[in-house]
């Protein structure tokens, strides 16, 4: 088996399992509501859901070729 020719496969599932991990931890955890919107919107679980989101999208357009990936032959 060649690991190389199914690498976009690592990146599809990985960008995928990034994302839900994220919208899963959007939805489960509990966010303050005594403080104000732009307090809430930069607590610490935001900026894990828009770094999870964000690294999910890259992933999955280097598996699906849409970015190329350097080094291929």
């Amino acid at each position: 088996m060649n690991i190389i020719a199914y690498g976009h496969k690592f990146f599809l599932i990985g960008g995928g399992i990034l994302i839900a991990t994220a919208v899963l931890q959007f939805l489960t955890r509990p966010r303050p509501k005594d403080k104000v919107r732009p307090v809430r919107l930069l607590d610490a679980t935001m900026l894990k859901v828009v770094l999870f989101v964000s690294v999910g999208i890259l992933a999955i357009l280097l598996g699906t070729g849409i970015i190329p990936m350097s080094g291929g032959r």
